[in-house]
């Protein structure tokens, strides 16, 4: 990071329901608070054939995906690949494909399925040849790959999968507990 592409940092342990009356969905609304210009390219379809890793975790192997390039500032920071249940998502707004201001949590929880919880695993990955093109970068750049699954009380609702690649200037934070006070920075 430098003073010319300060890094976007991105509390994404602070996953939430936020009120319907923004205009982003979560990460967009985190960037437009830090003063930058977010934007996505959104592709969704069905799919019975998730990678296997998602398919276990969900509990099926029949699933929508809803695949997003992220930006800050026309720079790609992110490649976010969400699977939800087909069973879950069939019928909502998920399988439009526009972008859903309220955020997929919410539209979920409205359907009788509020999310109580999540589980990140993150590790080193090179990125592949499909994901090196969407994010602009060389097959093989070094990224963090961030797979979160997360629950209602009943059952898993989403299995998302977000690479980032290094370089992209973005500062994930993960915290537990209340929000920090402004003097922890950050």
């Amino acid at each position: 990071m430098n003073e010319e592409s300060p890094g976007f940092h991105y509390p994404a342990s602070r996953e939430r329901v936020r009120d319907a009356s923004g205009d982003h969905d979560a990460f967009d609304q985190f960037v437009v608070d830090s003063g930058r210009r977010p934007s996505k390219e959104l592709q969704v379809e069905r799919t019975d054939q998730p990678p296997p890793s998602v398919a276990s975790r969900l509990g099926t192997s029949a699933a929508l995906v809803r695949r997003a390039v992220r930006a800050v500032d026309g720079r790609t920071v992110a490649l976010e690949t969400s699977y939800y249940p087909l069973d879950l998502a069939a019928g909502t707004e998920l399988e439009g494909p526009e972008d859903i201001a309220a955020g997929t949590i919410r539209v979920l929880a409205a359907y009788g399925h509020a999310q109580t919880g999540y589980r990140d695993e993150v590790a080193a990955h090179s990125a592949s040849v499909d994901e090196a093109e969407d994010l602009g970068v060389a097959a093989g750049t070094p990224s963090l790959r961030t797979l979160r699954t997360v629950w209602s009380r009943e059952r898993v609702l989403r299995v998302t999968e977000t690479v980032t690649p290094m370089g992209a200037d973005m500062v994930l934070h993960f915290e537990t507990g209340a929000p920090a006070p402004a003097s922890a920075g950050g």
